[in-house]
């Protein structure tokens, strides 16, 4: 398992907004090897930016490397820069140990 965390630092105030691009998954959900999408959203009354983290679940490495040379990828992802968002970062984890309810 593979997870993918894109973290997105957002102008204050405007974290909600970019956050509803990912509404829709934009054919990430259709990939081989694809888990789940999910968006966590950090505003801290006073901070100089919000934070999105967008984690995509994989079963492995493969798959992501599928969605990141798809069609859907590039359209998804080539909608320009948008001057409320001040930076990113990705991060790629892989799941060593897991618990469940």
């Amino acid at each position: 398992m593979l997870v993918v965390t894109n973290s997105i630092k957002i102008k204050p105030g405007f974290g909600q907004e970019i956050a509803q691009r990912f509404a829709e998954a934009k054919g990430v959900q259709e990939i081989e090897g694809f888990v789940r999408m999910e968006v966590w959203h950090e505003a801290k009354e006073g901070a100089e930016a919000e934070e999105l983290k967008v984690s995509t679940v994989w079963e492995d490495e493969e798959a992501f490397k599928r969605w990141t040379s798809s069609e859907s990828f590039r359209q998804s992802h080539g909608q320009g820069r948008n001057e409320n968002i001040l930076g990113a970062s990705l991060n790629k984890y892989e799941l060593l140990i897991s618990h469940k309810k």
